[in-house]
């Protein structure tokens, strides 16, 4: 039974040096037979917390914490309670659903340094390549990846996908990738679950990083609740290159 491999990031290629320093990717990494209950679980979070699920409903990680987009009227009524309560039964799935969770991250300023700056434009492919070498060393079976659109990287990347799958090539030398099968595949967000839960994992480890406290007087308590949920299905990592 194949695994499906769920991509999304934080930062881009093209960005700030200074406002997006890193680069990340984060998988949520499904069974193939968790797949429609993971997407019927999410739709049951979003009907519980909204009341109901709008047209081409999405999660993300930003807009749940910081009360935007659909939960906007949740901040207007300062019922910060209900935005962690609506995001930890979002991460809660992790566990219901056996999702396995993994990371890679890019410094774009050491990276910037390192190359005068001839690089710059492959922090995402970079990221990419250190995430499916990890997945495939470290977690068994064969895996579809599938990802978050990416219009200003998919096709390089779909190409270098297909040249790791061949024989091992990348932005960096790298081993091959055979459990990877097919294509890399990338979607609309709105259409895949598994995205969208791969967004939630990187906001809050992108808000992890960018700081220790927090206004909310519950918000901290139920940050650490939700990082113990991933860090239990955390299966592999490749910390910041450079």
């Amino acid at each position: 039974m194949a695994k499906f491999v769920y991509i999304d990031e934080t930062g881009s290629s093209r960005g700030s040096l200074t406002k997006q320093p890193i680069m990340q990717l984060v998988a949520a990494i499904v069974d193939e037979s968790a797949i429609r209950g993971l997407g019927e679980s999410m739709k049951e979070v979003a009907h519980a917390h909204l009341g109901w699920f709008p047209a081409q409903f999405e999660f993300h990680g930003a807009e749940v914490w910081n009360g935007d987009g659909h939960w906007a009227e949740k901040k207007e009524r300062k019922a910060y309670d209900e935005l962690l309560a609506a995001y930890e039964s979002v991460v809660k799935l992790i566990d219901r659903h056996d999702v396995d969770i993994a990371y890679s991250l890019i410094d774009r300023v050491a990276l910037h340094n390192k190359y005068g700056g001839a690089y710059d434009d492959n922090s995402y492919r970079l990221a990419l390549q250190f995430l499916l070498e990890k997945v495939n060393q470290n977690i068994g079976g064969l895996k579809v990846v599938i990802a978050d659109e990416s219009k200003e990287q998919q096709l390089k990347a779909m190409r270098m996908g297909a040249d790791k799958q061949e024989w091992g090539g990348g932005e960096v030398p790298g081993p091959p990738i055979p459990t990877i099968i097919d294509s890399l595949h990338y979607v609309q967000s709105h259409s895949s679950s598994g995205v969208q839960l791969a967004d939630m994992v990187a906001y809050l480890y992108h808000r992890c990083r960018l700081t220790d406290v927090e206004g909310h007087p519950d918000a901290l308590a139920a940050r650490r609740r939700m990082m113990e949920i991933i860090g239990n299905h955390l299966r592999t990592y490749r910390w910041k290159w450079p």
